[in-house]
């Protein structure tokens, strides 16, 4: 059974199995008009009402969602006129990577990690402005080139801040890669003994990552402007 970290559920779980479920389960809009029919049973005007859409847009999704072997119609409520048929959706749904189109799984990383990146690129600018004496270089190099980079501090004016700030690609063996990630399992462990506020602490942004690159994407080696 899969482990839940945000909440807790004691339901069965459906895996898509198909590149049709995980694309749809990928997107957030479809995945908007699916949620009203988690785990119970509702009528597309009910959910739609739900999930702020018009019936007609969801009447469309139902049936998309009949046909991928995402909801099921679980039986009709009486009432005058027409009965209204019920739809219901697994309570959860596990979504394999290996499924998921590429460009989904790009997109939902963003998606997580943009609150944090914005949060890193204020606090690093707040550290910067209290870097007396050190400024942006704008140069051209004796080959012709113009870059712009950060003035890099001297180490006694790093060692005033506690705050660190670095990252960047770096071409490491089998053998350093393993040890980095040892390391970094250690610091995880560290800050989860550590990371509730109490008296005396402040909150800090923790950033670890280590992930192999493509040395054929030219895209992926080249880092950002200093």
């Amino acid at each position: 059974m899969p482990h839940t970290i945000l909440g807790s559920y004691s339901g069965e779980w459906f895996t898509a199995s198909t590149a049709e479920q995980a694309r749809l389960l990928s997107d957030p809009v479809a995945l908007r008009h699916l949620e009203p029919f988690m785990g119970r049973a509702l009528g597309a005007g009910a959910a739609a009402q739900r999930a702020g859409v018009s019936v007609e847009r969801m009447l469309y999704r139902v049936r998309q969602f009949l046909e991928a072997g995402l909801l099921q119609e679980v039986g009709q409520e009486k009432r005058a006129g027409r009965p209204v048929r019920l739809y219901r959706a697994p309570g959860g749904l596990r979504v394999p990577f290996a499924l998921t189109p590429f460009a989904d799984l790009e997109a939902q990383v963003a998606r997580h990690s943009g609150p944090y990146d914005r949060l890193r690129a204020r606090a690093s600018g707040r550290r910067l402005q209290r870097l007396d004496n050190h400024a942006r270089l704008i140069y051209r190099d004796e080959s012709g080139k113009v870059h712009s980079e950060t003035e890099a501090p001297e180490p006694e004016t790093l060692a005033a801040f506690p705050s660190r700030d670095f990252v960047g690609v770096m071409w490491l063996d089998d053998t350093t890669a393993r040890r980095m990630s040892s390391l970094l399992d250690e610091w995880r462990d560290l800050l989860g003994s550590v990371s509730s506020a109490r008296d005396g602490t402040q909150p800090y942004l923790v950033q670890m990552v280590l992930l192999a690159l493509n040395p054929h994407e030219p895209d992926e080696l080249s880092g950002p402007p200093g």
